[in-house]
């Protein structure tokens, strides 16, 4: 009986050991969304160091830099609009800690569409992914359906 009892508790460490932790927060992070929001900036004013300073070290830095002026000129170089959050998730497992959030900047042509996702990495967060959609206003000359 007793060594019935140790094949279960050894049998229960290693199925443990094995499983994956993760959970979602539905959770709005003001300090995150200002290092997206710092990002985005970076971006707009052409800091391409400090751009590929955020970067996480999954990132290649001579890949960014290369990419840096087509999502400026998404963007554009004057000074941006306040962002509005439009939805966050935070995320937390074994793996790691994760922070997503999508920022839209209403420019008067156009809306940008900014999602970033950071990860903490050695203590700090840093930017794993940011990505750009612009979404062009109708203008007041085209005739309405």
């Amino acid at each position: 009986m007793r060594i019935l009892k140790l094949a279960v508790g050894i049998a229960s460490v290693v199925a443990l050991g094995g499983c994956n932790f993760h959970t979602t927060l539905p959770t709005s992070d003001p300090a995150l969304n200002a290092e997206a929001d710092a990002l985005f900036e970076d971006l707009a004013h052409g800091r391409d160091d400090a751009v590929i300073a955020r970067m996480s070290s999954a990132n290649k830095p001579a890949e960014i830099r290369a990419q840096l002026p087509m999502l400026r000129n998404m963007v554009s170089e004057a000074n941006p609009p306040e962002p509005t959050v439009v939805g966050t998730r935070k995320t937390s497992g074994t793996s790691g800690e994760v922070y997503e959030v999508q920022q839209d900047y209403a420019y008067s042509d156009r809306v940008v569409h900014a999602y970033t996702t950071l990860i903490k990495e050695g203590g700090a967060w840093k930017v794993q992914a940011f990505n750009i959609n612009a979404q062009m206003k109708p203008s007041s000359a085209e005739p309405s359906a």
